[in-house]
């Protein structure tokens, strides 16, 4: 194999559990693996990003894949909290935003005044 080829190949190498879901994609046949609890999802393919329904295993029941009480709060409190930090961010940047539209419109006017001497 050349070394360009087996370069692309390690590029492409990727750890695969006992629990991963292997398959292929239908539309362009890219090789996909996701992890179980993705089983019977839509995905988008990572190479023609057509959507893709992820297959379920055989003797795998969608009831497999629930968690108990405590692990949904946890999974819950966790998307609030990224949630939060996600609108503060927003609202960062929205000040900043204003600050930069500010600026442009000072300098537009420095501009103005300038060509009209």
């Amino acid at each position: 194999m050349s070394d360009s080829l087996q370069n692309n190949a390690n590029a492409d190498a990727v750890e695969i559990r006992d629990t991963d879901i292997v398959f292929d994609c239908p539309h362009c046949g890219k090789n996909l693996v996701i992890d179980y609890r993705g089983a019977g999802l839509k995905i988008e393919c990572s190479e023609c990003n057509k959507p893709v329904l992820v297959p379920i295993p055989q003797g795998m029941e969608i009831a497999d894949l629930d968690l108990d009480k405590g692990e949904i709060l946890k999974q819950l409190f966790a998307t609030r909290r990224n949630y939060q930090k996600a609108e503060l961010a927003i609202d960062k940047l929205k000040a900043r935003l204003v600050q930069m539209q500010e600026a442009l419109g000072v300098m537009q006017q420095v501009v103005s005044e300038g060509l009209a001497e």
